[in-house]
């Protein structure tokens, strides 16, 4: 976490375009949200999908300043920590092209962020904008759809979007490696 903390005080300092510094600096507090997770609970072995994607996505809200509400139906699944981070990387790019392209002129909006489960190693995520949606056949040549379609890969899945009443981005990612038992759950502390 310091070392990305550390990387991140670089790229505030480098002479760069303010939109390429914002992305990578979101990229960064992306995995850096992960690790937190990950220490803060003393979870090493995996994180709850329900409890760290919304602390990827409150921070772009702020950077961005964008008049968009959000709605999360994200079950409690258990992501491993070699899926965590590509996971974290996947929900910022998505998320960060609705904020910069779904809401032109500060129009309001609503992005809609699901994960379910698929089967016991794998679930469906799925963000979808209330935007002026955009076409699909263009989203292959910048930096934040080869690091999607990356981040894809790397989840061992399949990824699409739909131009419909806005724009739907959907894939079916593997959330731990194959095989992989999720972890026992720790009792619950009672209140």
């Amino acid at each position: 976490k310091n070392n990305l903390q550390s990387v991140q005080s670089l790229v505030r300092m480098q002479d760069i375009p303010d939109d390429a510094k914002m992305d990578l600096q979101g990229r960064i507090a992306a995995m850096t949200a992960v690790h937190e997770h990950i220490y803060r609970l003393d979870q090493y072995r995996e994180v709850e999908a329900h409890q760290f994607i919304p602390a990827i996505v409150e921070p772009l809200v702020r950077t961005y300043g964008a008049d968009v509400r959000f709605e999360y139906d994200i079950a409690p699944l258990a992501v491993d920590r070699d899926h965590a981070t590509p996971l974290a990387l996947l929900v910022n790019e998505v998320v960060t092209n609705a904020l910069k392209y779904a809401f032109p002129n500060h129009r309001a909006g609503m992005i809609r962020i699901s994960l379910k489960p698929a089967d016991n190693e794998r679930g469906i995520l799925t963000i979808s904008d209330d935007g002026v949606g955009f076409d699909t056949g263009n989203a292959t040549a910048g930096m934040g759809s080869r690091l999607v379609r990356g981040m894809v890969v790397q989840l061992e899945g399949t990824s699409s979007y739909v131009k419909e009443n806005g724009t739907r981005f959907t894939a079916d990612i593997s959330l731990r490696a194959r095989g992989q038992v999720p972890a026992p759950k720790a009792a619950a502390a009672s209140s």
